[in-house]
């Protein structure tokens, strides 16, 4: 097994800090040293969008691939992580068509989502009548609980069985685990939804787009998939205040561990003497998708009227993008409650959308070994430094 070199990103708020910039960043930094680079996605699933820009002006938002794909970088999804075929297929064609095929390693106990996991969770959301719960309509929870009630399988289990075994496997789902998870929310889908559930040609797509995720997958456990890599990027979905142990903000939380737990868990067990680097990514100020709390809510006009995120526009499931103000102790605060174990790793900070701002926090000091901030898009516009060093490119 090659020596490692570790990075692990955080988003240290409520998502949507530039996670997808500092994995690219990371990434590429490997490719200039000619070394080969592979990152995890290890929470989550498909309702992550990580934005990367590159210099050369090549733009996606990632979903199921590591945000260092455009720098070279491989993928693997660990166990935690959450299977959509769906969305799989859409992005490795809309990929593919930009010229890239990656290699994608899926560890075998991969929970995966089925369509109608993601109809369940959009007419639940549809229905409260309490107003939006900050749902992204993509199914997670609900893939979550479907399991818990014993009606999930892994990935190694689910494209292993034969083209009818499928099928019938994923019809059981709609015949009857849907109408007991109906009767459990007590909901009913309206006369529009049942066609659309009811439709043979919604289970004849998931079944081929399940193929095609087979086909262009490598299902392996973590060590097989990351053994030849020398530097691993664990990037993480959400943010640390979506966390869902964070019960000070619940109920409006992400059903996983969106910290440091998934990464430590496994860069212990697999390369204990790896050369280690945690980086907590934030905004100089806050912003929050959907319902619940957020502290220090202001306007975007606040901030900066002029500023425009092409990636978190309004939707029906979450609304529009909401901000606020930071408060650098409370930043400081969780990020160390995060990083609590001890361990003998560089802790850093990335500020991001640092041009969006007059001023940008200072901060405290000797809480972080390096400070990256970033003025713009992409991985061009980043600045470095460490403690008692000057801002470097």
């Amino acid at each position: 097994m090659v020596e490692k070199n570790v990075k692990v990103v955080i988003g240290a708020n409520f998502g949507d800090e530039g996670k997808g910039l500092m994995t690219d960043y990371f990434c590429h930094q490997s490719a200039l040293r000619g070394e080969n680079c592979i990152v995890v996605c290890h929470n989550g699933g498909a309702q992550r969008g990580h934005t990367v820009d590159t210099p050369e002006g090549l733009h996606h938002v990632f979903h199921h691939f590591g945000s260092g794909t455009f720098a070279g970088a491989d993928t693997h999804l660990a166990e935690e992580f959450i299977l959509n075929p769906m969305v799989f297929r859409q992005e490795w064609e809309e990929l593919e068509k930009m010229g890239y095929k990656p290699t994608v390693y899926v560890n075998p106990l991969c929970r995966i989502t089925t369509p109608f996991d993601m109809i369940i969770n959009q007419i639940l959301e549809e229905s409260r009548s309490d107003g939006r719960h900050g749902s992204c309509g993509m199914g997670i929870f609900e893939t979550i609980k479907r399991y818990k009630n014993n009606y999930g399988y892994s990935a190694l289990d689910l494209l292993r069985l034969s083209d009818g075994g499928k099928r019938e496997s994923i019809e059981a789902l709609r015949n009857i685990y849907l109408p007991k998870r109906f009767n459990e929310l007590k909901i009913q889908p309206s006369k529009e939804w049942k066609e659309i559930i009811n439709s043979d040609g919604l289970v004849n797509k998931f079944l081929k787009d399940l193929d095609f995720m087979s086909g262009v997958v490598k299902i392996c456990g973590d060590t097989n998939a990351l053994e030849n890599y020398q530097n691993i990027v664990f990037e993480g979905s959400q943010g640390l205040l979506l966390d869902q142990n964070n019960t000070e903000y619940f109920p409006h939380l992400t059903p996983s561990d969106t910290g440091l737990k998934n990464p430590r868990e496994m860069i212990l067990r697999l390369f204990p003497n790896a050369d280690v680097e945690v980086c907590y990514v934030t905004r100089p100020y806050l912003t929050r998708h959907g319902a619940g709390r957020i502290d220090n809510e202001c306007s975007k006009e606040e901030i900066n009227p002029d500023m425009e995120d092409l990636t978190n526009v309004p939707n029906p499931h979450q609304g529009s993008l909401r901000y606020g103000k930071m408060d650098v102790k409370e930043l400081t605060k969780r990020v160390k409650k995060d990083f609590s174990m001890g361990l003998p790793w560089e802790r850093s900070l990335a500020i991001t959308h640092t041009n969006e701002v007059p001023q940008v926090f200072e901060p405290p000091g000797g809480v972080f070994d390096i400070t990256y901030r970033s003025h713009g898009k992409t991985r061009r516009d980043m600045h470095i430094r460490k403690r008692e060093q000057s801002w470097k490119n």
